[in-house]
């Protein structure tokens, strides 16, 4: 009996790391889309770790974070897709924490919808990039029209790797 303890024990401390690994490719999703006939080349997908209220439907969404690349252009934008909706103006402030830091505010255009927030190439995206690929936490904040303000939280464990997936294929 205690020789089958010993050995479930073994098993267990051996999986530990092999599930943790398996949870941490499975934050981030890369959709290669060149030829798909679509403007987007290629996207990385993030999931938040919580949901948030979609007040219209009486629904939990989680937000994703993308990283992409359109046709034409290699360089990387970031989005969020929200999944509920967040204002009808074109712009709107968002609240960036980087590892419990202070919240940042930067500009981000909203889509028709006004469920998307986005960023196009530009210094600031490349910025953003290059600080999220030294963290593994980031704090997402916005403020509704009319509403309190929503925080979301993504694990960026593995994004680095992931990045430099997408850059390749953007790249071709």
């Amino acid at each position: 009996m205690k020789i089958i303890i010993k050995i479930a024990y073994l098993l267990t401390i051996i999986s530990i790391p092999a599930l943790q690994i398996q949870a941490q490719e499975s934050l981030w999703k890369i959709y290669d889309q060149r030829n798909s006939g679509e403007n987007v080349v290629a996207l990385l997908r993030n999931t938040s770790e919580a949901s948030i209220n979609n007040l219209e439907h009486s629904e939990k969404v989680f937000p994703e974070l993308s990283f992409y690349c359109e046709q034409g252009n290699p360089n990387i934008s970031i989005k969020i897709n929200w999944k509920r909706y967040i204002s009808s103006f074109n712009k709107t402030e968002i609240g960036i924490k980087i590892d419990g830091k202070n919240y940042t505010w930067l500009s981000f255009n909203l889509d028709k919808t006004g469920q998307i927030s986005f960023q196009n190439p530009s210094t600031h995206s490349n910025e953003l990039i290059n600080k999220f690929k030294k963290i593994t936490k980031l704090a997402v904040e916005i403020e509704p029209y009319s509403e309190p303000p929503i925080n979301v939280y993504f694990n960026l464990s593995g994004f680095a790797s992931h990045l430099e997936k997408l850059k390749s294929i953007c790249s071709q």
